[in-house]
């Protein structure tokens, strides 16, 4: 389905959701229909097994239609769409939730719950009469015996509701509310930001809401011994797994480590040799002296190339870093050079020689290529002190793009790291932002992953994409929901929908602000007031505003052949990299939320993965999706399960079969960081030429390019290369 129809389908969703009522007062023909009296009316025998006999009606007639759908011509097919079209022009009145009132509105909708909810029943001296008793008793009968009783731990009415809908009878404790109504009843409008899920749009009336209460209470003497078929929780600490019966469905899973910062990095190293589908940057997890080692290599290794880097792409920018009286020494270009060709050569050759890298041991010399490093990142007037000669900066510029192709095949990364070798110090254990750190200074990074030369084992490492994909000059990432509905073989589900999370203000990299390069909604909140003006006021997109950002910039095609496809191979690659350390037990089931980071060529970069993706209504993008995932959930959940055919809303599954096997993985030469803290994605595949050869080949192409220059090098160039030496020289970057 193309990124059209998929915004198509979502809206749609989202006004039917919004329009849809717990108990529909106007519509005669809606099922679970009730005329609104002045007094609670019983529901009689009849009545109920009307609405049963309805129901089950409706129900067949949905599934003949959508199976008689399939054999329809395209012209039936258009038809059908059309109709639907003017079924949904109807729904168009229904006011969608925004910045400026989507607060009120919930608020409005949760006033009301809680009130309904607080009303002392036995005072109003309502009760549920005979026939009505008999009827719900009836109906919890029912469902037990077609395993057709759920819980809810915690608040997600929507969840409720759909399951209600589909004949199911909720167990639920009348002394234990999903909420504090009393609280949220006195409490301001904006504490509905503080809701596990948004409340119903709109909410039941008065009466219908005490006739829920009634028949809860009825169907909980009935229910409380016994135990639940289906239970939707998003927080494991609620969960008693020693009682839990086999046969019950449960929204999470026991055990899994890919939810940790430090648990995916050591998840995913294991497969970086063996999985060819995931992006990931490259992580250290520092628990040893071993790991702190491996991390400082990976360290001046990027420095040395971003040094390559930064001389070529001033060359190529026609800019002059040779002068004699330079404030960096010309030795530090050989230094890097030669650093460089030992790098490869241990890669190619397997080559043992340690000497360069113990740096323990030679802190005085890269101490010192450390400072003018810094000096080349952040002084744009940095020169190199020798004299500006035309064969020099030629033979400088040939050398350093040549190793600069030959580094791509060993450093898979080498396209995100940038210049400025800036890294991202993560605490394992917090989330939403908090704790935090950007640093490119090496000495400020070991401070703060250790106390008195002693490793703290909460913090993990990890490379910063200097390259991302800028929307309006400033950082987005996205939230990708998935839920896993197995993982002996891996079943799971992406969703369609999500959402973007704007940084406030404008991409540089000479500045660390948070606000710059943290995109937590906790903190871009602060900033929501001093915004990049075309930044949206609740710094954040969904899906579809992007995909028409794209189309309108000539990118129309990016979300749906690399973004989307991108995101779906990486999560599933990490599934199958966690399927030995996660403990899974049948009938399980989550909803997870990924990171990700889009770089400027659209690739999609796994950041982490959340185990309890916040659905609390912090912005009104959120409010308006959160909803509607829910309710996908139980269609994929229940109905799915009962029937193949059945819809399942915007997840759509990932089939293993169009994923990439392991059999076409790529494997990756990774001796020069062969340490268990490092976690990397899959590179190219290494070339197998002998060194010896490759060198003498890059002779030659030198020789070829010095005799091309000088030939037709002018007077007029003796001082500096232009016009069309600068065009030739540009021009051969194919030969080298």
């Amino acid at each position: 389905m193309n990124s059209t129809n998929n915004t198509y389908k979502r809206k749609v969703l989202l006004r039917w959701h919004k329009r849809k009522t717990f108990l529909n007062e106007k519509s005669k023909t809606k099922l679970y229909t009730r005329k609104k009296t002045n007094k609670i009316s019983a529901v009689t025998n009849k009545e109920f097994d009307d609405e049963v006999k309805q129901y089950s009606t409706a129900n067949d007639i949905k599934t003949n239609d959508k199976q008689d759908g399939f054999e329809q011509t395209l012209e039936f097919k258009e038809e059908c769409q059309i109709r639907e079209l003017s079924k949904i022009s109807n729904l168009n009145t229904r006011l969608e939730l925004n910045f400026k009132n989507y607060i009120k509105e919930l608020h409005s909708a949760l006033i009301k719950e809680c009130s309904y909810n607080l009303l002392n029943l036995n005072t109003l001296y309502l009760t549920l009469d005979f026939e009505s008793l008999t009827s719900v008793t009836n109906r919890t009968l029912k469902a037990i015996k077609d395993q057709k009783i759920f819980s809810v731990l915690g608040y997600f009415p929507t969840i409720s509701l759909e399951l209600k809908n589909r004949g199911w009878v909720e167990k639920r404790d009348p002394t234990r509310p999903p909420i504090n109504y009393l609280n949220y009843l006195k409490s301001a409008p904006y504490m509905v930001n503080c809701l596990e899920s948004p409340p119903l749009m709109p909410s039941i009336n008065k009466d219908d809401a005490a006739l829920e209460r009634l028949k809860s209470m009825q169907s909980w003497t009935i229910l409380k011994n016994k135990k639940s078929d289906f239970i939707f929780v998003t927080r494991k600490q609620l969960i008693n797994w020693s009682t839990l019966s086999k046969l019950t469905s449960i929204s999470q899973m026991p055990r899994h480590i890919f939810c940790t910062k430090d648990g995916l990095a050591q998840c995913l190293e294991y497969y970086k040799n063996s999985v060819s589908n995931l992006m990931f940057p490259r992580c250290h997890y520092i628990r040893s002296e071993a790991d702190s080692v491996a991390f400082v290599e990976d360290y001046i290794t990027t420095a040395l190339i971003s040094t390559l880097k930064i001389i070529v792409r001033a060359i190529e920018n026609n800019k002059m870093i040779f002068t004699e009286n330079g404030n960096i020494p010309y030795a530090i270009i050989d230094f890097v050079i030669l650093c460089i060709f030992k790098f490869l050569n241990k890669q190619k050759n397997g080559n043992t020689e340690t000497g360069m890298w113990m740096f323990e041991n030679q802190k005085k010399i890269w101490n010192e290529f450390m400072n003018y490093y810094s000096k080349l990142i952040t002084d744009s007037d940095a020169k190199f002190d020798h004299e500006y000669i035309y064969e020099l900066e030629l033979d400088v510029y040939a050398k350093c793009k040549y190793l600069l192709g030959e580094v791509k095949t060993y450093c898979p990364q080498h396209y995100i790291d940038g210049i400025t070798n800036t890294w991202i110090i993560k605490p394992t254990s917090n989330c939403s932002g908090h704790g935090i750190m950007m640093s490119r200074d090496l000495h400020t990074i070991k401070q703060k992953i250790t106390v008195s030369n002693v490793f703290r084992k909460s913090y993990v490492l990890q490379k910063y994409i200097e390259r991302p994909l800028l929307v309006y000059a400033c950082k987005i990432d996205l939230r990708q929901w998935f839920l896993v509905t197995n993982m002996r073989p891996v079943v799971v589900w992406i969703y369609k929908e999500g959402y973007v999370r704007f940084c406030a203000n404008t991409f540089s990299m000479k500045k660390m602000d948070e606000s710059i390069h943290l995109s937590n909604v906790r903190l871009q909140t602060k900033y929501r007031k001093i915004r990049n003006p075309q930044v949206p006021e609740e710094c954040m997109w969904n899906y579809s505003e992007l995909q028409d950002y794209l189309r309108k910039n000539g990118q129309e095609y990016v979300w749906d052949e690399l973004i989307f496809p991108g995101m779906c191979e990486c999560i599933y690659a990490v599934l199958q990299a966690a399927t030995d350390t996660t403990v899974y037990r049948n009938k399980t089931f989550q909803l997870f939320g990924a990171d990700f980071l889009i770089t400027e060529n659209f690739i999609p970069y796994l950041i982490e993965i959340n185990s309890t993706p916040g659905l609390n209504p912090s912005t009104s993008v959120i409010a308006n999706l959160a909803p509607i995932l829910l309710s996908d959930i139980v269609k994929v959940t229940v109905d799915y399960e009962k029937n193949s055919k059945a819809d399942t809303g915007l997840f759509v599954k990932v089939v293993p079969e169009k994923c990439k096997s392991a059999d076409t993985a790529v494997p990756v030469d990774t001796h020069g960081f062969n340490n268990s803290s490092v976690g990397y994605a899959v590179g190219p595949t290494a070339l197998t030429t002998d060194y010896n050869e490759r060198m003498a080949s890059m002779q030659k192409n030198l020789a070829e390019m010095r005799l091309q220059m000088v030939a037709r090098k002018t007077e007029r160039d003796a001082r500096r290369y232009v016009g069309v030496n600068r065009d030739l020289l540009l021009g051969t970057r194919n030969l080298i």
